[in-house]
């Protein structure tokens, strides 16, 4: 027998997971009333979650007997493991003591064989009360090749993990309170790929791009060694009992006139069953009621049409309120609602600039509301690596950070998964945009045969639909380095995948989506398809020299190799492995990795060649000397980046028409612990770089252009709103005293960079012992002239004190690279960290999350470290963060 439970809206729509330890042994059917990712169903339409009464089972064949299996699952022997869902394999057999944990030093390649094996997936629950209407079982997240099964009888075949899958089983169900046994039996993906008879046409294309599923899940890229192929159920399965008369799809759009004064707002609701009549509410972002109306239906819908005066916009959240609108559609007959959603939409205008206006160069900037923005942020990452179910608690946090590094775009991956709708809603909310890839990884895909074309069609229309009506959406991108990775390959362009990219993409985007850009893939333009002056740009500077790429049009990927925190690096490897007896990390053989083996293995092929520049530090002899320099080398890799795309123009150029309008690092996160690109490693906290880029990615920039003549200050305005001040540059010397300044007034409107003084006035500068230090309304920045391992550094008398949540620091003298850390804990985050401070200088810098440490460690290269007791004072993640 079955039981029943209530549980809350969020967890009904997205089966979400605080924690690792997620698993109850209870047996329990979820029955709650019918939800969509933006609100609620009506009374007439409920479902069942099927999340509990679930048993897992290694298969012995690749040809079970589905008579037998049912026989078993109606009364599970140890054979069975119980589990709830959504969860994958590797989730179950780590729960019970089946695996060692994957994450943690060479465990992955213990549990790979998961992947060779095929599995069964088998649940009972009690039909319900009989009522008109369908029954449908629904399947939100199937990994990947499965058959299902109800009663016995085979009601369904999958192949795709991006799709969501209904079926109408009402005549397969048990009389009402009867048991039924749903039964899914999911076969071996890497059994498929060995099977894969590729055609001559389709020479270069991986064998498990046959398969549409993940396409990190073949690889060790995000950190799993020999690679980390999952299998399950990843999303919510559910019975849904619509009635009568249903809501298939709600699609909503507003259009704005050119003052932004006025917006037409339209909407159309397809609906299926009997007919009905439709009564609809738009209510303003306050909660307050603009409009309601009631109509007929015609056809399989309706279309509406609502005038809205003085529209509240919705704006990325570093330019303003992220304002969302909700409209409530109810389907009635003879006085009964049967059915109803809201949707929360945003009013906004977002327009691609493709060509300068005034010069008619070519560029990639996104004017939003009228305003041109620059676009900072990072690529999303899958929020964990060992499986593909959603992990709510690790994801929101990511988006805490997110905010914090002053981000306001993430570009979702196209080689990881596709997050659920809370994500979204999520992302509307903060007013954070999202450029979205279609599911599609390194290079070409095996399009041009019919059964294929016709699944990624299904699978990228119904992506569509999920996410079209998300104002966070800046833009569809085909997917990650697809001709990219063509050319790398081949050096011409694709032979292969032009149905894919060229037709099934672009009629699905503007037959479904037609007000959003699609782009064909990430990156593309130009002559070759990674071309800085055309379309988006990856960097890949650490493997070529790429002409013109100083400050590309758009940069969507840039980045280095460093290591998490010491904490972290303990939590996923053993003291031998972190730093064997007689370690040596100096660089004596050319071209050789310099760290111990376990750092290589717990990275990516060639990763070595993709650390910064290491040179310019003194020789580590330590892990902990080793983490510092390759993270301070990635920040500054990054710091000097981002600068120079924010002007706008190369080194020594004439100021004036930005080219550069977007940067995006490669990645937000780890999905798994590993040492390379990310600015947040997977126990969330944020590595070294994070915080030079949060500081690059200050709104009002003032930054240091070098050139081998003169240094100019730079000051960059992509705030919403002019400023206006004096600017000082001084040259100093490391212990404090003055050697000249420079002054002048600046004024800048928004979207607007400028450089604003030469410092050749202040003379030669010495480069071992003087830097300069510029200063504009709150900002203060210091450059440094050379190479950290050269500088004549005087001693620093740090001193720190703790007050409330925050930490006071000053220096006498130049205080080079001050850290906080809290002492014996994983996930500390600051609102600053790793920075220079000038002499004489006091800083306030926020405790964003002590992780529960109690102890605070302040320390510079040249100062003693301070150690601070927190006491009992403990502080916790906040949504909005200190101010930013």
């Amino acid at each position: 027998m079955s039981c029943s439970r209530k549980i809350n809206d969020d967890e009904t729509r997205t089966g979400k997971r605080s924690s690792p330890g997620w698993w109850v042994a209870n047996v329990a059917v979820a029955i709650i009333l019918l939800c969509t990712a933006c609100g609620a169903w009506a009374v007439g339409r409920t479902r069942i979650v099927l999340s509990d009464n679930w048993y897992i089972k290694q298969l012995d064949t690749d040809k079970p007997d589905v008579a037998a299996l049912k026989r078993e699952a109606a009364s599970p022997d140890d054979t069975w493991l119980p589990a709830r869902m959504p969860a994958q394999v590797h989730d179950v057999l780590l729960q019970h003591g089946r695996i060692p944990d994957p994450r943690v030093s060479r465990n992955a390649a213990k549990s790979a064989w998961v992947g060779q094996k095929d599995w069964a997936y088998a649940c009972t629950f009690a039909s319900p009360a009989k009522k008109e209407g369908p029954v449908f079982l629904r399947f939100e997240g199937l990994d990947t090749l499965g058959n299902a099964y109800l009663n016995g009888v085979l009601i369904g075949r999958f192949n795709n993990m991006y799709r969501q899958y209904s079926l109408d089983v009402r005549d397969k169900l048990s009389p009402p309170g009867r048991d039924n046994v749903l039964l899914i039996v999911f076969s071996s993906p890497l059994r498929f790929v060995d099977q894969v008879k590729r055609p001559p046409h389709h020479k270069g294309v991986s064998k498990h791009k046959y398969l549409r599923k993940s396409h990190s899940d073949f690889s060790s890229y995000l950190g799993a060694r020999p690679h980390s192929v999952k299998v399950g159920v990843y999303r919510d399965v559910l019975l849904d009992m619509p009635g009568r008369s249903w809501i298939e799809d709600v699609c909503v759009r507003s259009e704005l006139s050119p003052d932004f004064k006025r917006a037409v707002v339209r909407f159309s609701v397809e609906v299926s069953g009997a007919e009905s009549s439709l009564v609809w509410t738009l209510s303003d972002p306050q909660g307050k009621e603009n409009a309601r109306g009631t109509e007929q239906q015609s056809g399989d819908g309706f279309d509406v049409q609502v005038n809205v005066g003085d529209p509240e916009l919705w704006w990325p959240w570093t330019h303003g309120k992220p304002h969302l609108y909700g409209l409530d559609v109810a389907l009635i007959h003879a006085g009964r609602q049967l059915d109803n959603r809201t949707v929360h939409f945003g009013i906004r205008d977002i327009q691609p600039v493709l060509s300068d206006p005034g010069t008619g160069e070519k560029r990639f900037r996104f004017d939003i509301n009228g305003q041109p923005i620059f676009l900072r942020g990072a690529c999303w990452a899958p929020v964990e690596g060992m499986t593909h179910c959603w992990y709510h608690e690790r994801a929101m946090k990511l988006l805490d950070l997110a905010r914090l590094g002053r981000m306001n775009v993430l570009r979702i991956w196209g080689e990881g998964h596709i997050p659920p709708q809370e994500f979204y809603d999520e992302c509307d909310r903060r007013g954070i945009l999202i450029w979205q890839d279609f599911m599609f990884g390194y290079g070409m895909h095996p399009s041009g045969e019919r059964a294929f074309d016709d699944n990624c069609r299904l699978e990228i229309e119904g992506m569509i639909r999920r996410l079209r009506n998300h104002p966070c959406i800046l833009l569809w991108a085909g997917g990650n380095e697809n001709h990219m990775g063509w050319d790398f390959a081949f050096s011409t362009k694709p032979t292969i995948g032009s149905e894919l990219f060229d037709k099934i993409m672009p009629e699905a985007c503007a037959r479904l989506d037609p007000t959003r850009l699609f782009h064909l893939s990430s990156p593309y333009g130009g002559p070759v398809p990674n071309w800085p002056l055309e379309g988006d740009w990856h960097d890949y500077t650490t493997l070529k020299f790429c002409p013109e790429a100083s400050v590309p049009l758009f940069a969507s990927e840039v980045g280095r190799a460093s290591a998490p925190s010491l904490s972290s690096m303990r939590r996923f490897l053993s003291d031998e492995e972190l730093w064997p007896e007689g370690s040596d990390p100096a660089i004596r053989v050319p071209g050789k990795a310099a760290w111990p083996s376990m750092w290589q293995y717990r990275s990516v092929g060639g990763s070595w060649d993709k650390i910064g520049a290491v040179e310019q530090y003194c020789d580590p002899a330590s892990a902990e000397d080793l983490i510092r320099v390759l993270g301070i080398a990635h920040g500054e890799y990054l710091r000097q980046r981002v600068e120079r795309q924010r002007r706008g123009v190369p080194e020594g150029a004439p100021s004036g028409s930005r080219r550069c309008w977007g940067n995006m690092v490669w990645r937000l996160n780890d999905s798994w612990p590993i040492v390379y690109w990310s600015v947040i490693d997977y126990y969330l906290e944020p590595k070294i770089p994070f915080y030079f880029l949060r500081r690059a990615y200050d709104p009002v920039l003032v930054s240091f252009e070098r050139t081998p003549d003169w240094i100019a200050v730079w000051v960059v305005n992509d705030s919403p709103e002019s400023v206006a001040g004096r600017l000082t540059v001084a040259r100093r010397r490391f212990d404090g005293r003055s050697m000249g300044e420079l002054s002048c007034e600046v004024e800048l409107k928004p979207a607007e960079a400028k450089r604003c003084l030469v410092t050749t006035d202040l003379g030669p500068i010495y480069l071992r012992n003087e830097f300069l230090h510029a200063k504009f309304l709150d900002k203060e920045v210091t450059y440094l002239l050379i190479g950290e391992r050269y500088l004549h550094l005087p001693h620093a008398r740090l001193r720190a004190r703790l007050v409330g949540d925050k930490v006071e620091i000053s220096t006498d003298v130049f205080a080079r690279q001050v850290t906080l850390e809290v002492n014996g804990v994983t996930g500390a985050v600051f609102e600053d960290n790793h920075f220079d401070m000038p002499p004489g200088q006091k800083r306030t810098i926020a405790v964003v999350h002590a992780a529960g440490g109690r102890q605070i460690i302040v320390k510079a290269l040249n100062a003693d470290r301070i150690c601070l007791d927190k006491g009992n004072t403990q502080t916790t993640f906040s949504t909005k963060g200190p101010a930013l």
